[in-house]
């Protein structure tokens, strides 16, 4: 290790720090791994910030210091953020603020440099004019350790679609490749003889060998966690599965297959004594010419010598700082639109309507304009809710041997839900059809992939596999039909079992005070009456897409790509118990007798809505429902017909895309998220918000200790900030943060992507989530903005009293705007950057 001395006489005293012990060793692996961002499976994939381990920072300067760690962009290149401005997707009025302030004010910002040149026509033209400076360069190429590593990974925690499986997965991924590494011809020929002399002397515990790594490389001892979280972070998307597992995952994901991430760092660590390594990128940032600038105003440098530091200062204005003034001109434009209408909306108060039908929807952008698209069909009032509708459940379904966590990843289930046969159907027929059509696909992947039958079932199924492939291509919705009539879907033959215990012994059951505290909840959360309307519909949402590895992300992107039909059913089965009832009326919240609850799902591909459990209707109710289920398909209609006009199509092709196989953008799914809307619905139903806003019903006059705002901006704001930030850097850098191009991915161990045939799985989204098919973006990155309707004092009190908010707000990940419910005056919420150098001016910004 590296040697210190101390004192005068340092050849007196002199010493060698000890090398650190395992406990050490495993604490500082562990704050490596802090580095990366969990990545869950496609099957479970829910979105999560990259940068989430860099959130202690200011975001400006997490952004830079991730990119430098990663080899990342920070930002869209300045020529498509002109682009956006062009297009009229970002304000150039709004721009020019950005610049004023930048520039310290509108005095300064005018103050000439020349003849009708002032300071803001420099860096106006820096912004929108000028040609900008070649592009970063970028050092280093292949890096063929992070390929011996993602090779070794990929074989290791493959899923069963390999034909062969690794030997030894159960000693643990270090172990197993170090018992197998010697016959690795890529490793053989990479480390010679050095590297096989190495493979023979390494310890074979992954926490030893970090540690006697560490020293023989020299590593100084305050240098070892950045060493680390360096090396953590050359493969950032199997680091994050790797982390996934450690902290999320269920014990049957990983039985058999042990993996830590100091497993990851011993190969890590491995490759580097071995002399496998190579440099990690280095970028050197471009600069403007002062001169070019000048020129662009046709002034020489003798007309303005006395103004030529001015221009300097302006000219070599860093490009990360340029992309990121636009930035704040997209989130300043946005805002500035916003907050005006529903401050009016605030003064302006609550119109009272009896209505004719209520519904939950999942605070989901996409559930905003079917809601409007709804609203507009009749005399019905919708509320926004999380999606798992407050339900901490894990869903056991009959024909599954896996358990599904049904929640936000945040939580962990405390109830675990059977199935039940719903009376008129054939479950048995069904289940044996399922099984049946299971039976075959894994008979028929068995010799795909076999060593030995793989070439015969080509031979003898070439030309069935080719008609279907001509029918899902030429005739996508009748091939669907076919499929469901040869496998039908036994969704609505079975039905939550809220008795859990009576069929399950080992499950534990709702008690009655459970169901109880989770209806009330509802009410509390969302400020619903208890005077309901006769029919109340929770509504969950889901996707469809076929031939789509991200498919569970349209589902959704907090539950772990689960749709939320199942959860709305067990909620309505709740507040439609008689017990339950009776236990709100205790509590004073007694329910009109005529009022039914009842679950729906939509699908937000096709605006398409299934309710659930109509045979159980009763005769009372089913007008209402007729009427309701007439609305559902014409706000359907005229959803898609708007929808269709984003994604360049017809409304009808909107429903072909959702089964047809060859189609890479079945929708935009979250894409222009920008705003997280906390207040009544009506201080948002008399403005179109585009689909771009996350909205949580919430009436302040029902939560008098802000217990309910708390728990709505610590649990799915938080989760709406995930989202956020996914769509947000997965388009600055798409091949980085995202997952690049969908049409040359290939999925992996059935647990991700990777492009072409190898290397890092993707950690984000691919670019047809994101950019139009002219390699324009459709999402415009910019942070989100949560807007809060209740006095300022009740916001500020939460804020400050829960660090995950004070952190997110003072650190500028998040915007926030407090409408004060008494005044209608708007106040933001100043990030800890604004009030370093002008705390006067934060303490009016804040509410």
């Amino acid at each position: 290790m590296k040697a210190r001395t101390e004192g005068a006489n340092a050849s007196a005293y002199a010493y060698v720090q000890p090398a650190p012990g395992r406990a050490e060793i495993a604490a500082l692996v562990a704050l490596a791994a802090r580095r990366v961002a969990p990545l869950w499976p496609l099957q479970s994939a829910i979105a999560v910030n990259p940068l989430s381990g860099f959130e202690e920072m200011a975001f400006d300067q997490a952004v830079a210091r991730a990119a430098a760690i990663f080899g990342a962009r920070d930002s869209l290149s300045i020529e498509t953020w002109r682009n956006l401005v062009r297009a009229q997707q970002i304000d150039i009025a709004a721009l020019k603020k950005v610049a004023i302030a930048r520039l310290g004010g509108l005095v300064p910002a005018f103050a000439p440099i020349g003849p009708d040149v002032s300071r803001l026509d420099l860096l106006m033209a820096r912004l929108m004019d000028l040609p900008p400076p070649d592009q970063p360069a970028t050092a280093g190429g292949a890096d063929p350790g992070a390929a011996l590593i993602a090779k070794w990974c990929a074989v290791f925690f493959d899923q069963g679609q390999a034909a062969c499986a690794m030997p030894g997965r159960d000693l643990g991924l270090y172990r197993a490749v170090v018992a197998l590494i010697g016959h690795d011809r890529d490793y053989r020929r990479l480390a010679g003889d050095v590297g096989q002399r190495v493979v023979h002397c390494v310890p074979r515990d992954p926490l030893d060998a970090i540690a006697e790594g560490v020293e023989a490389l020299k590593i100084p001892s305050d240098e070892i966690e950045e060493t680390l979280a360096a090396l953590v972070a050359r493969l950032p998307g199997w680091a994050g599965h790797i982390r996934w597992r450690s902290e999320y995952a269920e014990p049957s994901d990983s039985a058999g297959a042990p993996a830590g991430m100091a497993d990851l760092l011993a190969l890590w660590i491995l490759l580097e004594r071995a002399g496998i390594m190579a440099p990690p990128p280095a970028l050197w940032p471009a600069a403007c010419d002062p001169r070019q600038l000048a020129m662009h105003f046709g002034l020489g440098q003798s007309q303005c010598a006395s103004q030529w530091g001015a221009i300097e200062a302006i000219a070599t204005v860093r490009q990360s700082e340029l992309a990121h003034m636009f930035m704040v001109a997209a989130e300043q434009g946005f805002r500035d639109t916003l907050i005006p209408a529903l401050t009016a909306a605030s003064r302006s108060g609550a119109t009272q309507q009896a209505p004719d039908a209520q519904l939950v929807f999942c605070i989901d952008v996409r559930s905003e304009p079917f809601r409007r698209a709804l609203e507009a069909q009749g005399a019905f009032e919708t509320f926004g809710y999380a999606g798992f509708f407050g339900l901490p459940i894990a869903r056991h379904r009959h024909d599954r041997g896996r358990r599904q966590r049904l929640l936000p990843v945040l939580l962990a289930p405390q109830h675990d839900i059977a199935e039940t046969p719903v009376p008129g159907y054939d479950v048995d027929a069904l289940v044996r059809s399922e099984a049946l059509h299971q039976h075959t696909r894994g008979l028929l992947g068995t010799a795909k992939h076999g060593l030995g039958s793989a070439f015969a079932t080509a031979e003898a199924l070439g030309l069935v596999a080719g008609g279907i492939m001509a029918a899902r291509t030429l005739a996508p919705r009748l091939m669907q039909r076919v499929m469901q009539a040869i496998n039908p879907d036994i969704e609505q033959a079975m039905a939550p079992a809220l008795d859990t215990h009576a069929l399950h012994p080992d499950f534990p059951a709702f008690t009655l005070a459970e169901k109880i505290g989770y209806a009330s909840l509802l009410f509390r959360m969302t400020g619903m009456s208890k005077q309901t309307a006769r029919l109340v519909v929770l509504t969950g949402h889901g996707g469809a897409a076929v031939n789509n590895p991200y498919a569970a992300a349209l589902d959704c992107g907090a539950c772990g790509g689960h749709p939320g039909g199942f959860n709305a059913r067990v909620m309505a089965a709740i507040l439609n118990d008689p017990a339950v009832r009776e236990g709100l009326a205790d509590e004073g919240l007694s329910l009109p007798a005529t009022t039914l609850f009842l679950a729906a799902e939509h699908n937000t591909t096709t605006d398409q809505v299934t309710v659930f459990d109509i045979d159980q209707v009763p005769l009372s109710h089913k007008g209402d429902l007729a009427a309701l289920r007439t609305a559902f398909d014409r706000a359907g209609q005229a959803n898609r017909t708007q929808r269709a006009i984003a994604l360049g199509r017809d409304a009808d092709d909107l429903i072909t895309g959702s089964c047809h196989w060859g189609e890479v953008r079945p929708e935009w799914g979250l894409a222009r998220n920008a705003a997280f809307v906390v207040g009544p619905r009506w201080l948002t139903r008399a403005r179109d918000l585009g689909g771009r806003a996350f909205l949580h019903s919430y009436d302040w006059t029902t939560d008098p200790d802000g217990t309910t705002l708390a728990m709505i901006l610590t649990a799915p704001m938080v989760v709406a900030q995930w989202i956020n930030c996914q769509y947000l850097f997965s388009t600055i850098d798409n091949h980085r943060y995202g997952s690049g191009d969908k049409t040359t991915q290939n999925p992996v161990g059935r647990i991700g992507v990777v492009q072409g045939n190898g290397g890092d799985l993707r950690i984000g989204l691919p670019r047809q989530s994101l950019f139009s098919d002219d390699g324009s973006p459709y999402h415009i990155p910019q942070r989100l903005l949560t807007v809060v309707h209740a006095p300022f004092d009740r916001v500020e009190a939460v804020v400050t009293a829960h660090d995950i908010l004070s952190r997110l707000f003072g650190n500028g990940w998040v915007q926030l705007v407090a409408i004060d419910s008494a005044t209608g005056d708007a106040r933001r919420w100043a990030a800890d950057a604004e009030c370093a150098p002008n705390p006067p001016a934060c303490q009016e910004n804040r509410p």
